[in-house]
């Protein structure tokens, strides 16, 4: 009796986390601390902005800052 209570409670709970997911139903999404200004203003702007497209080309040189290159 207490493999089949085992085995009922380990159904349910993988039921249970098979409906659980990460995202926010509003859509929210968490910032980081750290953005430069840049980033931070263009979390608010419309995607086609000046403030937007900064925010990009931060990024990407913050990018090819940290990857790593062939010469080493």
């Amino acid at each position: 009796m207490r493999s089949s209570t085992r085995t009922w409670l380990t159904v349910i709970f993988l039921i249970a986390l098979a409906g659980c997911n990460s995202a926010l139903e509003t859509g929210y999404v968490p910032r980081l601390l750290g953005a430069s200004d840049a980033v931070r203003r263009a979390y608010y702007a419309p995607p086609f902005t000046p403030e937007a497209h900064a925010a990009q080309v931060e990024r990407q040189q913050e990018f090819e800052q940290r990857r790593p290159s062939p010469n080493y």
